[in-house]
């Protein structure tokens, strides 16, 4: 095979292309590569883009089916559903599709877009002329978050301002129903951060700790999802035998984790439905704190512990 200096010399000038010679300070060095990433991600010039469009489709297809077309105003924010439990269009939007959900979209998006982010540059070493510019492991974690987290934002906090801006609308627009509903719009805001940051740091992890694309996008996929399933089955036998703490085991599915703090967030009572019925979780709120911390904190850890140890074997 012959070798084509000029094709391969094309080749890398494109890969590093995240660097304009206008973009002089560490910010702006960081949102270019950021948004220039972003935008690679939902180019329709390849079949990734293809596959995030589809996806994004599909939630706000959804969203109109399940949550526009066939709700009632005034069962919006929350109904409730007896003993003290609620249930609430925001909250149900991150759902599995059983109750129309969007979950699955979501990390399926999460997946696809995080998964070679830092994995190829490790694995082709672009990533040691990253860090020899102006900007430093943390600057380079930052513009590879920035992407993934705003692509997971247009089907997190877009769609749900969607709806709430249809049953305002079946409310006759006023001006007092909105300002009755403030705190719903910044509730929003937060879950959407909540959903949209979370899953971009443990996709990224996946990405940095495989370094292959398809085998770290479908082992995030499978990771978030085989651990909810098995810490709802432990759940379900552990309440089922009436072991103090139970609830605990939930923690260790981020799924759980995530929808946990998001149900705080609306101050609504979390439940696990079990054998057709809601089952109550009691877990205190600092040992939400601690697990959430330790669990982000370490994904942002490690990764940042990655890139030094690689940088130091070059």
């Amino acid at each position: 095979m012959i070798n084509n200096p000029e094709k391969n010399k094309a080749q890398v000038s494109e890969r590093f292309r995240d660097f304009d010679a206008n973009l002089t300070t560490r910010p702006w060095i960081v949102l270019g590569m950021g948004l220039r990433k972003f935008n690679q991600l939902i180019s329709i010039k390849t079949w990734t883009g293809y596959g995030i469009w589809g996806l994004i489709a599909f939630v706000y297809l959804l969203t109109f089916v399940r949550f526009i077309l066939f709700m009632e105003p005034e069962d919006y924010p929350c109904i409730s559903i007896g003993e003290g439990y609620q249930r609430c269009v925001p909250l149900d939007f991150y759902g599995d599709l059983g109750i129309g959900g969007t979950r699955i979209f979501l990390i399926s998006i999460a997946a696809i877009a995080s998964g070679g982010l830092i994995g190829n540059d490790m694995a082709n070493k672009s990533i040691h002329l990253y860090l020899s510019r102006p900007i430093s492991r943390l600057d380079y974690l930052i513009a590879r978050f920035i992407p993934v987290f705003l692509l997971l934002m247009l089907v997190t906090v877009l769609p749900n301002l969607m709806i709430l801006s249809s049953m305002w609308s079946g409310n006759g627009l006023e001006t007092e129903w909105l300002s009755n509903h403030k705190w719903v719009i910044v509730n929003i805001m937060l879950q959407g951060i909540l959903y949209s940051a979370s899953y971009s740091i443990i996709g990224l992890m996946f990405s940095t700790l495989i370094k292959k694309e398809g085998t770290a996008s479908s082992t995030f996929f499978l990771f978030i999802y085989g651990t909810s399933i098995i810490c709802e089955i432990f759940f379900t036998i552990l309440k089922v035998l009436d072991i103090d703490r139970s609830d605990t085991v939930l923690l260790l599915s981020v799924i759980h984790l995530i929808d946990i703090v998001s149900y705080a967030i609306f101050d609504t009572q979390y439940y696990v439905i079990a054998f057709g019925m809601p089952m109550e979780v009691e877990i205190g709120n600092l040992e939400i704190g601690l697990v959430f911390t330790f669990v982000f904190a370490g994904c942002s850890a490690f990764m940042y512990w990655m890139i030094q140890q690689m940088e130091a074997n070059n």
